[in-house]
């Protein structure tokens, strides 16, 4: 009689793979054409991008700048990453936005395996893996390249380090985090307030109980400063308003004459109480709410990270202070806190905040709305069942959220104002005509959505494009338009002219013999 061999099936390996495909490939359908349409942000990136990646300077003449003019400032590791993206594979959309679904997926399995070391348990990690593989604003802000969007990421890997390193007490990774913690200051501009302000509070705490040196201290101290005096150079200049920018090593400290975002910031406004009044309201409702006045940001119907989740955050929150005993826990907590309090404070002094302006809180209140699920769990005597109703819940919702996104959705977005509203579709379009000149409306464009950005990208060497800067010029052409020629014309602006039409996407008419 043959012994039979039995097999032991690992169901949180197989559930961890599901989950992981599950998030990929929800982020890699239908890319890089997601979201349809281009963002004005992720545009000027871009062209900066393909000027330092043919000449290593920007597009204003500058070598490798530590901080982008933009519209009004931009940070530039989404820059660099898309120089080398659109070195590889050139001037397109799937280079241009390849750097943020890289990152965005890497965030996956780093989130994983930070809530597998802070809990020691695989369930609970897996809990946040599922919750964050199909939370809107991760995927959202995966399908464009939005420079400010790399920071939560960023900082979300320096802390997985950090912890590491003292959990485990190797002083080596600690300074590796210190490195991360300092790129954060290359991606958002918040972080320039966020980070210091973390790192002193966690560095502070971990002195007192004795978990690292005064010596380590200090060391990371100055790894930090010598990763970061370029931007907090570019922060001095520009807010003492010295009027040259500087170039050392090739690389340039910009200083930008226009450069002002003082109204941002609530140390600048008149009256800073009624501000206060304000941004306190505001902060309450974007976390609460999950949402702000930018559809490109979240569903009003869906939220961020799903309205029913921020319950389990509230009850993670107030758990995770009843697992306050060992050494670990206080450790986890101080910086958790930390994290959440810091977040809540960029709302505060962040005038109008959004959920991209507070990027840094979805992270930190999926990890405690992780402790809130898991800790259910632990304490309910039909697990299986809660997790199994809980799952259903959630599929429910991550298939409605997807199904809405697809199909009515990602068009919204695209037709926001802060998008090429139709104009990059239509070009895509014309690719398929037979017409090999195409005239466009660029009379009275704003400067945040020139047509000849978005010309660029498509890259359409069969076709010359010539542009009409007034209304007279586009009338004349509606009148003398010959067999070989397309006007594209905006819609919004010239809808007398909608009658000669031959099709419309989004915002924009195309008009031939």
């Amino acid at each position: 009689m043959k012994e039979e061999t039995k097999v032991k099936i690992d169901y949180l390996k197989i559930i961890f793979v599901l989950l992981i495909i599950i998030g990929i490939g929800t982020r890699i359908y239908n890319f890089p054409e997601g979201i349809p349409e281009i963002n004005v942000d992720e545009i000027i990136t871009a062209i900066n991008a393909k000027s330092i990646a043919e000449t290593g300077k920007d597009i204003q003449g500058q070598s490798f700048p530590v901080y982008l003019k933009g519209w009004g400032g931009q940070s530039i590791i989404l820059l660099y990453f898309m120089t080398l993206t659109i070195k590889i594979f050139g001037y397109n959309l799937f280079a241009i936005r390849l750097p943020m679904l890289i990152i965005s997926c890497i965030s996956l399995f780093v989130f994983y395996d930070f809530i597998k070391k802070i809990t020691g348990n695989k369930i609970a990690a897996l809990i946040g893996l599922g919750l964050v593989a199909i939370s809107p604003w991760h995927i959202i802000q995966s399908l464009y390249a939005l420079d400010c969007n790399m920071f939560p990421h960023f900082l979300l890997i320096a802390v997985d380090i950090l912890y590491t390193g003292i959990i485990k007490n190797k002083k080596k990774l600690i300074y590796i985090s210190i490195f991360f913690f300092a790129i954060t200051l290359y991606c958002y501009a918040i972080a320039l307030y966020f980070t210091p302000l973390f790192l002193l509070i966690v560095g502070i705490y971990l002195i007192r109980k004795k978990k690292i040196k005064i010596k380590d201290l200090f060391l990371c101290i100055l790894i930090f400063l010598i990763c970061t005096w370029p931007i907090i150079l570019t922060l001095i200049m520009n807010g003492m308003q010295i009027g040259q920018s500087i170039s050392i090593l090739n690389i340039t400290i910009p200083y930008y004459e226009d450069l002002n975002r003082e109204s941002d910031v609530i140390l600048f406004s008149k009256n800073i109480p009624a501000q206060l009044l304000v941004n306190v309201i505001t902060t309450l409702s974007t976390i609460l709410f999950q949402r702000d006045n930018l559809v490109w940001n979240a569903p009003k119907l869906f939220g961020t990270i799903y309205h029913i989740t921020i319950i389990f955050t509230v009850l993670g929150i107030v758990l995770r202070f009843q697992k306050n005993k060992d050494e670990k826990s206080k450790i986890t907590n101080t910086m958790l806190i930390t994290w959440l309090c810091i977040s809540v404070l960029d709302g505060l002094i962040t005038n109008n905040t959004t959920i991209h302006r507070m990027n840094s809180i979805w992270y930190i209140l999926l990890i405690f709305a992780t402790f809130g699920i898991y800790e259910v769990y632990k304490e309910i005597k039909k697990k299986d069942i809660f997790l199994s109703i809980l799952a259903i819940i959630y599929a429910i919702l991550f298939v409605s959220f997807t199904t809405y996104f697809n199909v009515y959705y990602k068009y919204e977005i695209s037709s926001d104002i802060c998008f090429s509203r139709g104009f990059y579709q239509t070009l895509n379009y014309l690719e398929t005509s037979d017409k090999k000149v195409v005239y466009y409306d660029n009379a009275g464009m704003d400067i945040a959505r020139k047509e000849e950005y978005y010309i660029e990208v498509n890259n359409d060497e069969n076709i010359e494009y010539i542009p009409l800067n007034t209304k007279k010029e586009i009338e004349e052409k509606l009148e003398n338009i010959k067999d070989n020629e397309i006007i594209i014309i905006n819609a919004d602006r010239w809808n007398e002219n909608m009658r000669f039409a031959k099709k419309q996407i989004g915002s924009y008419a195309i008009i031939y013999k």
